[in-house]
């Protein structure tokens, strides 16, 4: 993940988007492989790691305590003084609605008179993520729970705070429309598996492997006059604890052949701006 760009991972349910950034959080240690942050292992020092680290989850679940004890929730690593909090919460463009309450930060949020919508909390989701200036952000599905008018609202926030503090993103969604608007590159995962690897633009102009094909073929386009072949896959997913052998995809691929059912593909680079994970392109 390049410094201060936004990595989106895209794939269907199951194929292992939240385990992945589990394991980056440092909550799910790998089987094998390793994760790594300026070439050096993160594992070998958690602690320091998860201090460059934020995390903005689907749904922002807030206490019944105070807002200033739910942005710096959590945070047990180091001394958060109201200073940081007020800076957090000015990023994430909430510190006036925080002046306008009676008691600021010490306000409950469980309070009756405190009534947060959805892009408030997730405002101080943001605010939380911010707190110990970190130099990646994980989104996981950080605005599919909010109407249409509120996510563009957050994804402008998430690019403002990205452009003035240089932070990268791993962006995690199933909306394409999102996925385009803020990513710089994609990566698309199919059971535990990247099957293909590119920028924005080279994917969405010529998806190459028959997954991210099939993907974005079914991608509503705001031309009404354009005509495009949805290619509708047969079967079901194969289940994560039991891949088949070959490529994994190759039970519901319509260009499988022999091979791909005894052959694991590599990822094959077709230029500097695409990589694809497919026997026909090896």
């Amino acid at each position: 993940i390049p410094k201060g760009k936004t990595v989106a991972l895209i794939g269907p349910s199951g194929a292992g988007k939240t385990t992945l950034a589990d394991i980056i959080l440092g909550l799910l240690p790998p089987v094998s492989g390793v994760v790594r942050m300026d070439d050096k292992n993160i594992y070998e020092n958690l602690r320091s790691w998860r201090q460059k680290l934020g995390y903005i989850p689907q749904s922002i679940y807030l206490s019944d305590d105070t807002i200033r004890n739910n942005v710096a929730f959590g945070i047990y690593e180091a001394q958060i003084d109201d200073n940081a909090i007020w800076k957090a919460l000015e990023k994430a463009q909430l510190k006036e609605f925080v002046q306008g309450l009676e008691n600021g930060l010490d306000t409950y949020v469980g309070d009756r008179g405190v009534r947060l919508s959805g892009g408030q909390r997730q405002r101080i989701g943001i605010a939380r993520s911010l707190i110990l200036n970190p130099e990646l952000i994980i989104c996981d599905e950080p605005v599919s729970a909010l109407d249409v008018s509120i996510q563009a609202q957050i994804l402008n926030l998430l690019a403002d705070v990205k452009k003035e503090n240089g932070i990268s993103y791993l962006f995690i969604s199933h909306n394409m429309s999102v996925v385009r608007y803020v990513s710089d590159k994609i990566a698309v995962m199919y059971l535990g598996n990247i099957v293909e690897y590119a920028t924005t633009e080279e994917l969405f102009s010529r998806p190459l492997h028959p997954y991210t094909q099939a993907l974005l073929s079914v991608v509503p386009d705001a031309n009404p006059h354009a005509r495009k072949e949805k290619i509708r896959l047969k079967g079901e997913i194969p289940s994560p604890m039991d891949i088949p052998d070959g490529c994994p995809f190759h039970t519901r691929c319509p260009y499988a052949t022999v091979d791909c059912k005894h052959i694991v593909p590599k990822m094959h680079s077709i230029n500097e701006e695409h990589s694809v994970c497919c026997l026909k392109y090896e």
